[in-house]
C-alpha cells in the first residue's frame, strides 16, 4: 500500500475514534442522520474531508458534529424539487457551471436576485438551496474543493443581507470545512464597503486571503473567457433554464475533461494553502502528509500547498507534499532553548519561562508565519521575555527572510535574517530585554520580509535585498503585547508589572467593534429608506405641480381670456381700484 495512503488511513481511523468517543451520546440519541453516521464510519474520502491538520483531529471530530447536526436539522438528504416554489426554481440565483483555470468547479451566486426584505420562509428556502447544492457537489467529488463566485452586478442596499453572508461563511467554516478553494467577489459596489468590514472581522488572515475582489479587468486571471458570462467580458452566453428532474442529474458529466492549471496570486495564495474558512482558525505546527505531486504555477515555479484535499483514487494528479518538519522536535525547540538556538545569549543568564500557546498562522506568498497577528511577551519572573516566530517554506525554492522592528533598542532578534530551505521550518526568537519589560509595547511592531533565492548564502542574500524590486518581496507585520499572571490581594496587577491581557477582553473588544459596524449598517439602511421616501414625495409634488399647470394652460386656451379673468377675479379683487379697473 502507498505510504501516504497508509498515513491518511491512520489519521482517518483516529478521527473516527475521536468522534465515536466524544459524541457517543449524540449518536445514541439520534442527533444525527444514521446515513451520515454510516458514511463517516465507512466512507474514507468523506471522513478525510474533515481533517485540517495532523494535530487537529480533535477539532475534526467537532467539525463532524457540527456538520452532521446541520444536515439533520435541514434534512439535507431528503430535499426534493417539490419543496421549492416554482419561482425560486426558475430564478437561477444558485447554480454550478464551468470550471476555473485550475479545473475547480464553480458555484455561481447571483446576489442581485436575493432580497433582504423577502419573507423568512423564502430566505430559508434559499439557504436550503445553497446547502443542497454544496451537499450534491460534495457527494460527487468529496476531496475536490470548489470556487464560489459572488456576482454582485447591479446590487443595491436591498440586496445587502449580512445574515445570509454569515450563513455562507458558516457553511464553509463548520459544515463543509475543507470544501472552499477560494471565493471571488465580482463588481462589488462601494456602498458595500462597510459590510465587508463586518465580514472581514469574522475572518482570520488565512480565510481573508481566500477572498478576492475582481472586476472585468482581472477576473480572467482566475476564470478563462470561455467560462465567463458575457457581462463579465467572457464568451459564455449561457442562461439558466430550469427543467424538472435536473437535480437528479450530475453537476458535471463524468466524461468532461479539463486542463489542470494553477492560479497564481500576487498576495497570499488561497488556492495553494490548506482550505481555511473559520473566522479564527488555529493551525498546528505540522500538517498531515498528502500525495506527492506538486502543483505548477503559471510562472513555472513549483509551489507545494500545505494541504490539498484530493480524491484518493486519483492522488497522482492533484495533491501536494506537506512540510517535513518533525512535530516533537519543533515543540521541544519552541519551549526549551538549546545552545544552537541561543548561542548569542549569555550562558549564565536565566531564560524566561513562557507558557505554551497555540498560534494561528498567516500563509504568505513565500512563507507561512506563525503567529499570524501578534507576539506575546510574558513579563512574569526575571530575565528577558520572549516569543517565537515560526517560518515555514512550502515552495520548491529557498526563501530568504529578514526581520525588522520599530523599536530595536527594546528587542533582540536571533536570527534577524537567514534562508529557509524548501519544505523546512525555521524559528526566529524575539527577546524583549529585561530593562524594557515595564514599558509599553502597544506601538511596537515587527516586519517579516521574504523573497525567493536560489543557491545563495546568507551573505549573498543580504546583497540581494538592496537590488530586488518591492513587488518581489513578501511583507507581513506583527503587533506586540505583554501579558502577566501576577495579581495582588485586591486583584489588581502587581506593582511594576504591565496589566495582563485577557483573551476574553480582546474578544469582547472585537465583538463590540463588529456590533458597532453592524449598527452603522443599520443606520445607513434606515437613512437610505428615509431618503427614498423623501425622493418619492418630491416626485409626487413635481408631478402634481406639472398637472396643475397643464390644466391651467388648457383652461386658458379653451375658455378665453375674458372667462378666465372672471374666474380668477374674486380671489384677486385686491388688484382693482374702486371703479373696477385693473391697475
Amino acid at each position: 500500500m502507498d505510504q501516504n495512503l497508509e498515513e491518511w488511513s491512520e489519521l482517518v481511523d483516529t478521527l473516527r475514534d475521536n468522534f465515536e468517543r466524544k459524541y457517543a451520546e449524540n449518536i445514541k440519541n439520534g442527533v444525527y442522520d444514521p446515513r451520515d453516521v454510516d458514511r463517516i464510519r465507512n466512507d474514507f474520502r468523506f471522513a478525510r474531508s474533515f481533517i485540517r491538520g495532523r494535530e487537529r483531529l480533535e477539532e475534526g471530530a467537532d467539525l463532524i458534529n457540527s456538520s452532521l447536526t446541520f444536515k439533520n436539522e435541514y434534512k439535507i438528504h431528503d430535499v426534493t424539487e417539490d419543496m421549492f416554489e416554482k419561482e425560486l426554481l426558475h430564478l437561477g440565483a444558485v447554480y454550478f457551471r464551468a470550471r476555473d483555470i485550475n479545473g475547480s468547479r464553480i458555484l455561481w451566486l447571483k446576489v442581485k436576485l436575493h432580497r433582504k426584505d423577502a419573507s423568512a420562509d423564502y430566505i430559508q428556502k434559499e439557504k436550503l438551496g445553497v446547502a443542497s447544492g454544496l451537499e450534491k457537489a460534495l457527494n460527487e467529488e468529496p476531496l475536490k474543493p470548489i470556487v464560489v463566485v459572488l456576482d454582485m452586478t447591479g446590487c443595491g442596499l436591498v440586496n445587502m443581507d449580512i445574515d445570509f453572508v454569515k450563513f455562507i461563511i458558516t457553511c464553509f467554516k463548520f459544515y463543509y470545512p475543507t470544501f472552499l478553494d477560494y471565493m471571488l467577489i465580482y463588481d462589488m459596489p462601494w456602498i458595500f464597503n462597510a459590510a465587508w468590514k463586518i465580514v472581514k472581522a469574522w475572518l482570520s488572515a488565512e480565510a481573508a486571503a481566500k477572498i478576492k475582489f475582481v472586476t472585468k479587468n482581472n477576473v480572467k486571471e482566475f476564470i478563462s473567457a470561455d467560462s465567463l458570462p458575457l457581462h463579465m467580458g467572457g464568451n459564455d452566453d449561457y442562461k439558466f433554464v430550469y427543467t424538472p428532474g435536473m437535480s437528479l442529474e450530475p453537476l458535471y458529466p463524468p466524461e468532461e475533461k479539463h486542463e489542470e492549471k494553477k492560479v497564481t496570486f500576487e498576495a497570499p495564495k488561497p488556492v495553494e494553502e490548506e482550505v481555511v474558512t473559520s473566522a479564527k482558525v488555529e493551525v498546528s505546527e505540522t500538517t498531515p502528509p498528502a500525495p506527492t505531486t506538486p502543483h505548477q504555477t503559471t510562472n513555472n515555479v513549483v509551489r507545494t500547498p500545505i494541504l490539498t484535499n484530493t480524491n484518493s483514487n486519483n492522488s497522482s494528479n492533484s495533491t501536494a507534499k506537506a512540510p517535513t518538519s518533525n512535530n516533537s522536535t519543533v515543540l521541544k525547540q519552541r519551549h526549551s532553548f538549546s545552545n544552537s538556538n541561543n548561542n548569542s545569549m549569555d550562558k549564565n543568564k536565566q531564560l524566561p519561562h513562557r507558557k505554551p500557546s497555540t498560534n494561528n498562522t498567516f500563509v504568505g506568498k513565500y512563507l507561512s508565519v506563525s503567529p499570524a497577528d501578534q507576539l506575546s511577551f510574558s513579563v512574569d519572573g526575571s530575565g528577558d521575555a520572549y516569543d517565537v516566530i515560526t517560518l515555514s517554506n512550502t515552495l520548491s525554492l529557498s526563501v530568504a527572510f529578514k526581520v525588522k522592528t520599530t523599536s530595536p533598542e527594546k528587542y533582540r532578534v536571533r536570527p534577524s535574517s537567514g534562508i529557509v530551505q524548501p519544505g523546512k521550518t525555521d524559528e526566529v526568537f524575539v527577546y524583549l530585554t529585561e530593562e524594557h519589560k515595564s514599558t509599553s509595547t502597544v506601538k511596537d511592531k515587527f516586519l517579516i520580509m521574504a523573497m525567493e533565492v536560489s543557491g545563495q548564502s546568507v551573505e549573498d542574500s543580504a546583497k540581494l535585498w538592496k537590488d530586488v524590486s518591492k513587488d518581489s518581496i513578501m511583507e507581513h507585520r506583527l503587533k506586540c503585547i505583554t501579558t502577566s499572571t501576577k495579581k495582588d490581594s485586591a486583584g489588581s496587577a502587581a506593582p511594576g508589572s504591565p496589566p495582563s491581557v485577557s483573551p476574553l477582553s480582546i474578544s469582547k473588544t472585537n465583538l463590540q467593534s463588529v456590533t458597532s459596524l453592524d449598527d452603522k449598517i443599520d443606520r445607513l439602511e434606515q437613512q437610505n429608506r428615509q431618503m427614498q421616501r423623501q425622493l418619492h414625495m418630491l416626485v409626487i409634488l413635481q408631478i402634481s405641480t406639472a398637472v396643475f399647470l397643464v390644466i391651467l394652460m388648457f383652461s386658458y386656451s379653451c375658455f378665453g381670456e375674458e372667462l378666465f379673468s372672471r374666474f380668477l377675479s374674486p380671489p384677486f379683487g385686491f388688484c382693482t381700484d374702486s371703479y373696477g379697473r385693473k391697475f
